[in-house]
């Protein structure tokens, strides 16, 4: 019974923080039971963790299966645990981490006097191993004491796996497109850029073959559509978007939808163009947290340039955490300047020559 109070405290907290930036793993591992004789790694298993990495002691929560071969009669046990976890984050790719943390044990076939279900607390060191997009490889020690029990003394565990970033979205708004309004905006329709039409033509004293207003003698960039803007050396016009967010939060602050809107005017000027939205955090919270914030820093502002008639084929998003920092994140400005995201504009349809 009380077992399954436990796992059912444990999902509820899992589903209650789903909301945010989070880490799951899983891993496989030996344990030593008897240990009165020296610490005798015969007993397989496999262990599942929760953590939650916006504080800086992390609450975890795992689940550990262990198949008993120590015990004639006893077939398994099951422990559920509670622990907080506190990672030394550092300039490279390591991050080693200790824990402490109580939990209970269930036998399935207790032997009486011997082998009986109780609590522990334990603790324990591990290190893990920074992979692409918030991965890890980990590998974890982790020593439990019985409480209450007769014989029963201590068990040792060996681990090695991986963990994987998770967290929910913010919720999603609705996005309704309005079929008319009292001020309707003209969108023209897309003109194929290498036709001799008279929407593109633009008619120059002087040779110009690609058709966009500069002479072929002074175009540092041939054959550039006719639709898009160019500059006085016939390249296209380029465009920047970057904003700022506060602390922890991916919401677009009011005062930057101006600059989305002129962004996204841009774009649907120039209707070659491509565009990639990447997010970046400040150093506040940990690496795995960062990194999904940032993905959903670049989210948000591509939903907004999608709304605002963008064509989803022509916008991407990606996110970077805290890697590619711009200013020096141990002040306050510091880190408001990296709380940011920044447009990076291409132009795949250009072609340099016939």
């Amino acid at each position: 019974m009380k077992t399954v109070i436990f796992f059912g405290l444990f999902t509820a907290t899992t589903l209650l923080y789903a909301s945010i930036e989070n880490e799951i793993g899983i891993s496989v591992g030996t344990t030593a039971l008897q240990n009165e004789d020296g610490n005798k790694f015969k007993n397989y298993g496999a262990s599942a963790t929760y953590q939650m990495n916006r504080f800086v002691v992390s609450p975890r929560f795992d689940i550990d299966y262990v198949k008993v071969s120590d015990y004639d009669g006893v077939g398994s046990l099951w422990k559920a645990s509670v622990n907080g976890v506190y990672e030394y984050e550092n300039q490279t790719e390591f991050t080693p981490y200790g824990l402490v943390g109580l939990g209970y044990e269930k036998v399935s076939s207790e032997v009486k006097g011997k082998f009986e279900s109780h609590p522990f607390v334990q603790g324990g060191v591990g290190v893990g191993y920074k992979l692409k997009n918030g991965y890890k490889a980990k590998v974890e020690g982790k020593m439990l004491q019985i409480i209450g029990g007769e014989d029963e003394n201590h068990e040792m565990m060996l681990g090695v796996g991986m963990s994987f970033p998770v967290g929910g979205q913010e919720k999603r708004r609705r996005i309704v497109r309005r079929r008319a309004s009292s001020k309707p905006v003209i969108i023209r329709q897309q003109v194929p850029v290498y036709i001799n039409s008279r929407t593109c033509s633009k008619k120059i004293a002087g040779a110009d073959r690609d058709r966009d207003g500069i002479t072929d003698r002074a175009d540092q960039c041939p054959n550039t559509p006719c639709d898009f803007s160019v500059d006085r050396f016939g390249c296209p016009v380029k465009a920047t978007l970057r904003i700022n967010f506060a602390t922890a939060s991916a919401m677009i602050r009011p005062n930057s939808i101006p600059k989305i809107h002129n962004f996204a005017n841009f774009l649907l000027r120039n209707r070659g163009s491509m565009v990639k939205i990447v997010g970046h955090t400040d150093s506040v919270g940990k690496s795995a947290y960062n990194f999904a914030l940032s993905k959903r820093r670049a989210k948000s502002v591509a939903d907004r340039l999608i709304m605002l008639g963008v064509s989803p084929a022509r916008v991407s998003f990606d996110g970077r955490g805290e890697s590619q920092p711009i200013a020096h994140n141990g002040t306050v400005n510091g880190k408001a300047q990296n709380r940011r995201i920044e447009a990076i504009l291409s132009y795949p349809n250009r072609r340099r020559g016939r």
